[in-house]
């Protein structure tokens, strides 16, 4: 498997699971931004643009402190944001 496809796959996994979370905690994309301090826009984006196969890439890349702020934001490890083996 070519290095972009396991990084689409991952990318994928991440949108799906903070969707869920997100879902699960009853939370809003504009709540969730509020939360982490980002913009509703950087939410929607991340899940937006990675739940359908073949999606185009986000025009910019999530970074370390998105992560970061998102995965305290639903109350889970950064690492489990990550986790993309089930």
């Amino acid at each position: 498997m070519a290095v972009e496809d396991v990084l689409d796959a991952r990318l994928r996994a991440l949108a799906i699971r903070v969707r869920k979370l997100r879902r699960d905690r009853d939370l809003s994309q504009a709540d969730l931004a509020d939360r982490a301090g980002v913009s509703r826009s950087v939410i929607a984006e991340l899940e937006r643009s990675r739940l359908a196969q073949g999606a185009p890439r986000p025009a910019r890349n999530i970074t370390l402190d998105t992560l970061f702020r998102m995965a305290e934001a639903l109350g889970v490890h950064p690492a489990e944001l990550l986790d993309d083996r089930e």
